[in-house]
């Protein structure tokens, strides 16, 4: 059965979002997240669409400017343990970089950040809504910083287990043609979206590209689980030869770190050789493993 590709990988959802003929679609996704009209100044692509809307190089994702705002989105097709210091850091770079030369503080727009999250752990909300503010008397430290993060399974639940409609333009992010059919009729933004998604999964280019990202994560995942379940297996076997508590910590302690190392250097050549396959640049492939361009030439 062929797969059907959802919004929920940050490619898919560019791609739609992004057109210059889709602005109305991007305008009535932040309008219903935030809950109020806005008006589109500028859409900015840091990630840029440069010659091909499907090459791959993760910085932001999307950056919208609207009236006094800046808002960034985020499209998480997965959770780790450091995806929201990741995601946080782009949006305080923004904010530090809000301050041009010779304007005071007070000039600041509001700062934004909105985060489609799957997989997130159970016991997050569905719509989680931080800023900084102090534990106890519960007063802000800036007015102007927010995020927002939509938990797109649970949301997905809501809508189709509990018939819960309010933010079916969540879960529409990431649901199949059948379940698009179903929560799409009657709103003429979700219809086009529902139509660009299928789109998009006949378009070969965009199939293929999607199907080699989604390989090369679980082949990523994949040696990053056997690194560490071999450092621990070296790391107790070090322990127990050394014979002390003491021992057995350094040993699984070293065991696990050379492990990581020697799986991650293993898994970096592996996807480079499958993208050196697809004939991508080899500044794309750098970017993307972290190995210098030598070191790719070599792997020809």
């Amino acid at each position: 059965m062929t797969k059907f590709y959802t919004a929920k990988y940050d490619a898919m959802f560019k791609a739609i979002f992004c057109k210059k003929e889709n602005e109305d679609l991007l305008k009535f996704l932040l309008e219903k997240c935030l809950d109020r009209k806005i008006k589109i100044k500028e859409i900015h692509y840091p990630e840029l669409l440069k010659k091909n809307v499907y090459e791959k190089g993760k910085t932001l994702d999307v950056l919208v400017e609207v009236e006094g705002e800046i808002i960034n989105i985020e499209v998480n097709s997965g959770y780790y343990s450091n995806l929201h210091r990741r995601n946080a850091s782009y949006i305080f770079k923004k904010y530090a970089e809000g301050i041009k030369k010779g304007e005071d503080y007070s000039q600041m727009g509001n700062y934004i950040q909105i985060n489609f999250t799957c997989n997130l752990p159970k016991k997050n909300p569905e719509i989680g809504i931080y800023s900084l503010i102090d534990k106890e008397s519960k007063t802000k430290y800036i007015d102007n910083l927010i995020i927002y993060e939509y938990n797109v399974d649970k949301i997905k639940e809501m809508c189709y287990n509990k018939g819960e409609e309010k933010y079916s333009f969540i879960a529409m992010l990431n649901s199949d043609k059948k379940e698009l059919d179903k929560i799409c009729g009657g709103n003429k933004y979700m219809e086009k979206f529902k139509e660009e998604v299928e789109n998009l999964n006949s378009n070969k280019e965009m199939v293929e590209f999607l199907s080699a990202e989604e390989e090369a994560e679980l082949l990523r995942n994949t040696l990053m689980n056997e690194a560490k379940a071999e450092g621990l297996k070296q790391g107790m076997e070090e322990g127990r030869a050394i014979g002390i508590e003491q021992g057995i910590e350094q040993g699984i302690e070293q065991g696990i770190h050379q492990g990581i190392l020697e799986g991650q250097k293993e898994e970096k050549i592996k996807i480079a050789k499958n993208m050196l396959s697809m004939n991508l640049e080899l500044e794309i492939i750098s970017n993307s493993t972290g190995l210098t361009k030598e070191e790719i030439e070599n792997l020809k």
